[in-house]
């Protein structure tokens, strides 16, 4: 996936299915720096659908995409020590949206990744 102007994509693996989408980055001990997950929805996610980090080892950072790719909202999501996954906090973006991209927290940030961004598929090692 190529993001913003950044010139290398980030690797994403996909999660399209509820199976995979609810397994998510569980139990995962380290996401490698240019590797993230991507979550498709069809038919889009309501504003009222949204993301926790239960049995979620590593901080992440998410973007919520619209249908066209653009960055809708960017949060950062903390590990829940919880047990209980309705103990987790939920991170919603606040509208609907088609896919979201989670990678290391701190990756927007760093590469000047922002709201309004396009997210876009990548062709081959570059993006420019």
């Amino acid at each position: 996936m190529c993001l913003g102007d950044l010139r290398a994509p980030v690797r994403a693996e996909v999660a399209a299915t509820p199976e995979q989408r609810g397994r998510g980055l569980m139990e995962r001990e380290q996401l490698a720096a240019d590797a993230g997950m991507l979550f498709r929805f069809d038919p889009p996610a309501t504003a009222e659908q949204g993301f926790y980090m239960y049995r979620t080892l590593i901080p992440l950072d998410i973007a919520f995409l619209d249908g066209d790719g653009r960055i809708v909202d960017i949060q950062t999501m903390s590990p829940c020590e919880s047990r209980h996954a309705f103990l987790c906090p939920v991170y919603r973006p606040g509208q609907g949206y088609h896919q979201a991209l989670e990678v290391n927290a701190g990756f927007f940030q760093r590469h000047g990744v922002r709201p309004g961004d396009l997210i876009r598929p990548a062709r081959g090692d570059t993006c420019r």
